[in-house]
């Protein structure tokens, strides 16, 4: 099996059971680690383009060149507890809603009762695509950092519960299957400034099942969040929805306004995968699918596809990658032409959902050189062109919706 595809499997099956930067095997306590030390800069200061959505400000209106962006520090302790229990703690400082405030993303117990079943408890990472649940590790892809287009809109990397995971050997290969439930616990930004979208006690279940051979992986999986609470800027909308006078006028805005809001609503996250790894190739097609049963969250599609060929320490790569809104219609049942505050009403409705549509297009060229076994630098040309502003921040008046960017990460495991 190649090194290269041995990262990837890093990726898939987490650090802490592949584990090829822990000091040793056979030692009951190790202790490791990544970092990201990245520099990117925006030939546009009319928009912040963010890595993901826990970012309120990101590279070009707030800063041309930022230093923030990509730059992150992790650390991770395991301990054997003996031959079928082991625990591990994970303690990553990156941007995000907590800006760079150390928080806790792995902290659990596993147990292995067979070869076959792996059980957790505790907190775990949210591995709803293929590389999403170490996406902040940089050395263990080849990209500067994953698809913006395609995970910038998970506002979800941890959550506390349980899962299990069952492998089975299966012709060439290995099928597992997982299922996971528990609960949410961070926020995100909401796009307006110390706002934030909590998704604290949201309920989060799902799955998926995969197969690997030596050279592929094909993945399927789904998983849904119920929200527990709603979206803060819209609660002027909703109680207005709601007031007893403008349903004495328009009897359906009261059940508008439970259609509009998210409490109690559920998300659905469906996604599919292949990844390839042969001699010097790499290539990988991912695509996903955001619902909800909400009106503000309209159902948004994404995907990508990537490509790298290995020459020696040199791994130049191409992404495309784009995300698109399965359907623009908005349908508001509010008459208009009855009163000016009514038509304030339909338009902030319009206003609301416009704001969650996801267009956005990037192409990326790149290189990655692998400096030592656990080291390795990136240079990474991004063009981006946008339609839809849900991935970005301070979008000023008059941008033609196009960015591009340069970036520079060195990636680093211990």
């Amino acid at each position: 099996m190649s090194s290269r595809f041995s990262r990837l499997l890093l990726s898939i099956s987490m650090l802490s059971l592949a584990a090829p930067c822990l000091a040793a095997d056979d030692k009951p306590l190790s202790i490791s680690g990544f970092g990201t030390l990245g520099l990117v800069r925006s030939d546009s200061r009319q928009v912040d383009i963010v890595r993901d959505l826990t970012q309120n400000d990101g590279v070009g209106f707030t800063r041309q060149t930022d230093f923030g962006m990509d730059s992150n520090f992790g650390i991770q302790i395991n301990k054997n507890i003996n031959d079928n229990i082991d625990t591990a703690l994970q303690i990553i400082s990156r941007r995000s809603a907590n800006n760079f405030q150390p928080e806790i993303t792995w902290a659990y117990g596993r147990y292995l009762p067979s070869d076959n079943l792996q059980l957790r408890a505790g907190r775990l990472g949210f591995d709803v695509y293929l590389l999403a649940d170490s996406r902040n590790v940089g050395y263990s892809y080849q990209w500067v950092r994953p698809p913006i287009d395609f995970f910038g809109s998970l506002i979800i990397s941890y959550f506390d519960g349980a899962d299990m995971i069952i492998s089975k050997p299966l012709g060439d290969g290995v099928f597992r299957a997982k299922v996971f439930a528990g609960v949410a616990r961070e926020k995100t930004f909401t796009g307006n400034t110390d706002e934030f979208l909590s998704s604290n006690r949201s309920r989060l279940l799902g799955g998926h099942i995969e197969y690997q051979t030596q050279n592929w992986i094909f993945r399927l999986g789904y998983s849904q969040l119920r929200f527990k609470n709603d979206f803060p800027s819209l609660q002027p909308l909703l109680d207005s929805l709601r007031s007893p006078s403008l349903n004495g006028l328009i009897p359906s805005a009261a059940g508008l306004a439970s259609d509009l809001s998210l409490e109690g609503k559920k998300f659905k996250y469906l996604s599919a995968g292949i990844a390839y790894d042969q001699g010097p190739l790499q290539a990988q097609l991912m695509l996903n699918q955001l619902s909800s049963e909400s009106l503000l969250f309209p159902t948004n599609r994404a995907a990508y596809l990537t490509m790298g060929y290995r020459i020696d320490q040199w791994t130049p790569y191409f992404t495309y990658s784009a995300s698109r809104p399965a359907d623009r219609k908005i349908y508001t049942p509010l008459p208009t032409g009855i009163s000016p505050d009514i038509d304030m009403l339909a338009a902030g409705f319009e206003q609301a959902i416009e704001n969650q549509f996801n267009h956005q297009t990037t192409i990326s060229l790149g290189l990655r050189y692998d400096l030592t076994e656990k080291s390795n630098i990136k240079l990474q040309y991004d063009n981006i062109s946008i339609k839809d502003y849900l991935l970005v921040r301070n979008k000023q008046a008059g941008w033609n919706g196009r960015a591009n960017l340069i970036s520079v990460a060195y990636n680093f495991i211990f």
